[in-house]
């Protein structure tokens, strides 16, 4: 995996909510890992990693891995939803990994949005399912 050159590595401050985005690459495929907390507070930090892997990573897909996020709030999902918007415009197909019937994945249900992004529970099937595209 070729690692991404990128600005935005911590997610949040210190103690409990303090986590990494974590970029690698997969072939052509631009991967982000976030963990911690997705709040007011960090939600900025993920929405700004996202909008600079869509416009400067120059990959045919992008991935974000919330497997490892402990909580998703409002302000996250609306930063999932603008880089959702963001790669459609770019014609990139954005991927997102989460824990099947985890906090996550509950909070984006509970949102009515799981509908309208593309998630997954395994990142080799969605590798495997953007090859056949």
């Amino acid at each position: 995996m070729e690692a991404v050159e990128m600005t935005h590595e911590v997610l949040g401050g210190e103690g409990a909510k303090a986590g990494r985005i974590t970029p690698t690459r997969i072939g052509s495929v631009a991967v982000l890992a976030a963990d911690g907390e997705i709040d007011l507070q960090t939600a900025s930090r993920l929405h700004a990693a996202l909008a600079e892997v869509l416009e400067k990573a120059h990959a045919t897909a992008v991935i974000l891995d919330l497997t490892e996020a402990r909580f998703l709030g409002s302000t996250g999902i609306a930063a999932l939803v603008d880089a959702h918007w963001q790669a459609t415009q770019l014609h990139t197909p954005l991927t997102i990994i989460v824990t099947a019937r985890g906090l996550v994945h509950r909070a984006l249900r509970t949102a009515g949005v799981d509908h309208h992004l593309a998630l997954r529970f395994d990142i080799a099937a969605a590798l495997r399912e953007l090859e056949t595209q």
